[in-house]
């Protein structure tokens, strides 16, 4: 989930040029994640240390961890977290960065903490999001709002995203750094009723709707038209549906109503919303709003 937008963090602070990105993402699924970086992000050393680890393996054939154990740098139980973290895409992306000579480890490590300031989370929030932790990101994103501890308003927010991993983009994220859309585009909306009420709206740029409607439906729609609504209708449609289920089980009734396709201009009237989730896809940011 931190992968894309520490990407973009890097892009918007001109850390990194949008070429270099690009090569860095692409090499992604080709890298081996190495313990000396993981020990940086996980704050466990210091880039100081780490060059002297390295000094010590160029003279010696010995591990890293070995290493690092033995001058007090890491313990058994640090190393054995380490390697549990291998699999941080937003670590690689720094590792490969370091490889391509863009960033030292100190210019790496001060990225990091950079982009963990500007995000404004703390440290539990951010494990969160470094461990794709999906409740425990969503919970993060509401905390302070209207919608926070209200556990029918986060058990649909969790519910939609993990529907967007499983069935739009596995890679989607949810960005807390995001600034709102720019009034005039449009909006998809439904409302659920019964025991409880509830609307959702799901709004962005056309080139937004129309990848995630490619994506859902697995067909090369050519432009925002009638194709490209139903498919999004489509999703939105599986994702109330599935919700309805969830709360019959748990003796909560509640029926879809028709959904609308609206300028996002109208959502103003609505008042502020319980929940406002802004979710980066590749072409850009989907909004979901939830109002009860």
């Amino acid at each position: 989930m931190l992968c894309r937008l520490f990407g973009l963090f890097l892009l918007r602070e001109r850390l990194v040029t949008p070429s270099q990105l690009s090569q860095a993402f692409d090499r992604l699924d080709d890298v081996r994640p190495l313990l000396g970086v993981l020990a940086l992000a996980a704050g466990y050393m210091t880039p100081e240390q780490v060059q002297v680890v390295h000094e010590a393996q160029r003279q010696t054939d010995r591990r890293f961890g070995e290493i690092a154990i033995e001058k007090g740098y890491l313990t058994v139980e640090t190393l054995e977290a380490l390697l549990s973290r291998q699999q941080r895409k937003h670590v690689l992306l720094g590792q490969i960065l370091i490889d391509e000579g863009v960033f030292s480890h100190g210019g790496f490590l001060r990225a990091l903490e950079a982009y963990r300031r500007s995000s404004g989370l703390s440290a539990e929030s951010y494990e969160a999001f470094d461990s794709n932790d999906v409740d425990g990101a969503v919970a993060s994103l509401l905390a302070g709002k209207p919608g926070s501890g209200q556990r029918f308003i986060e058990n649909y927010v969790t519910l939609f995203v993990r529907n967007v991993i499983r069935f739009v983009d596995p890679g989607v994220a949810i960005d807390p750094l995001a600034e709102d859309l720019p009034t005039g585009g449009f909006a998809f909306r439904q409302s659920l009723v019964g025991d409880r009420a509830l609307t959702v709206t799901l709004n962005a740029e056309k080139e937004v709707f129309l990848d995630l409607a490619r994506r859902y439906s697995r067909i090369e729609i050519p432009d925002f038209d009638e194709l490209c609504q139903a498919a999004v209708g489509e999703f939105l449609n599986l994702v109330n549906g599935l919700f309805t289920v969830n709360c019959s089980d748990s003796g909560i009734e509640l029926d879809m109503s028709p959904q609308e396709v609206i300028h996002q201009d109208a959502l103003l009237e609505a008042g502020p919303a319980k929940a406002s989730v802004p979710l980066r896809l590749p072409t850009g940011l989907l909004w979901l709003r939830v109002y009860d």
